[in-house]
């Protein structure tokens, strides 16, 4: 069926932590026969929705409402409405009170009429304080790029310079572009880099220092042992007792705590191989592969913010799974919109350049624990060029525009 590529595209790339993995699937394919039965017109009016991601006008989807308003989907009963929204939008939505249906929608499920419209794009999100974010999980892994070949950077250094000096002839530039050209294609055949053609670059400004975060190791709600400064682009953070002194590994068993319960001691067993961190610096984009065989659960607003989740959401990491949790980019960007709206839309973002990180216990909404303060092992990372930042656009605002409270 020409629709059926489209209606596929809502198998989300995360799950909530206790839903089934074919969840979504079963959904489709539910609302796949409810449709062809019942109001096949619609399948038009649904994908035309999902291709344009409601930039454009869209007629109501409807099925038939049941007789509680409720469907079920393998063993779980939920609002339709709220189903596909969660499938085709918001993979963390919850309840029917994060939803508000848009004006235009003629059977939205408040109406009470015997058609239900499952339109996802007929309904927006809305703040709902009684509802927690769900822990949600990955579906794939995201693995870090491949090295960068040193003469792309060193291109990108050259195609970035806005001016040249007076004494520099360009036959001199065009020589060295193609000198790097050759290199370029040499290099990333060795290593299997690919990019895409043409190269563009734009002129940004970069600062970025050789100690690119400071990581801090928690039981409960007690900071252990001293802070990491790590330099190195890999580093692994393990629950093992390994005395070696070197920049990239992280091992936690070393870390002393008179006052360790047994449930402390119960979860540090299990940490094992832990996670590794790569910081690919020159994209400034910070990425964590869980090696443990128990999970491990990942707090980043930043991570949060790039996937459309509520910025408290946390993401759970089992074995072999890879997550970006950091894109440089996407701060910068919005460090540049907070910078227009004053002093206290910018020092929120401090809270973006933390991450947080849980082994082997979780917190949230499905756990007994509600905070990460909760939780028997847990690391605090501050990433140290987003504070930089924040620190330069903090010292730019004018007086006039702070807290009274901040100025001395």
């Amino acid at each position: 069926m020409k629709f059926e590529s489209v209606l596929r595209s809502g198998h989300s790339w995360w799950k909530q932590g206790d839903e089934d993995e074919n969840w979504s699937k079963k959904a489709i394919d539910n609302l796949m026969k409810k449709l062809q039965k019942h109001n096949r017109e619609a399948l038009g009016a649904l994908e035309m929705a999902l291709k344009n991601e409601g930039k454009m006008p869209s007629d109501c989807v409807t099925i038939p409402r049941s007789l509680d308003g409720r469907l079920q989907i393998s063993h779980r009963k939920a609002l339709p409405h709220v189903i596909y929204c969660r499938v085709y939008r918001w993979p963390d939505l919850q309840s029917h009170h994060e939803l508000k249906a848009i004006e235009s929608c003629r059977f939205c499920f408040e109406s009470g009429q015997k058609e239900i419209c499952i339109n996802p794009y007929h309904y927006i999100r809305v703040e709902s304080a009684g509802v927690l974010p769900p822990v949600l999980v990955p579906r794939f892994s995201e693995p870090p790029p491949k090295e960068v070949p040193l003469a792309l950077r060193r291109w990108q250094e050259l195609d970035a310079t806005s001016s040249m000096p007076h004494n520099i002839e360009m036959h001199a530039v065009y020589s060295q572009q193609q000198l790097l050209m050759q290199q370029l294609k040499t290099e990333s055949m060795d290593i299997g880099y690919n990019f895409p053609a043409p190269i563009s670059t734009v002129q940004v400004p970069y600062y970025d220092s050789e100690q690119w975060a400071t990581i801090s190791y928690y039981e409960l709600n007690t900071r252990v042992g001293p802070q990491v400064k790590v330099s190195a682009s890999e580093v692994i953070i393990d629950g093992f007792t390994d005395p070696s002194t070197n920049n990239i590994k992280i091992s936690l068993g070393l870390f002393q705590n008179v006052n360790r319960s047994p449930t402390i001691e119960s979860a540090r067993r299990h940490i094992g191989n832990g996670v590794k961190l790569t910081y690919v610096r020159r994209q400034g984009i910070l990425f964590a592969e869980c090696l443990s065989d128990a999970a491990i659960f990942i707090q980043s607003r930043n991570c949060n913010y790039n996937n459309n989740f509520h910025p408290s959401t946390v993401c759970k990491l089992v074995n072999k799974c890879s997550l970006k949790i950091f894109d440089t980019n996407k701060f910068r960007d919005l460090l540049n919109e907070s910078a227009q709206m004053g002093f206290d839309a910018s020092f929120d973002l401090t809270k973006m350049s933390i991450i947080r990180m849980s082994f082997v216990k979780g917190w949230g909404a499905e756990y007994q624990r509600q905070d990460v303060t909760s939780t028997p092992c847990w690391v605090e990372i501050h990433l140290h060029a987003p504070l930089q930042w924040l620190d330069r656009v903090l010292s730019q605002i004018p007086a006039s525009q702070m807290p009274i409270s901040s100025i001395s």
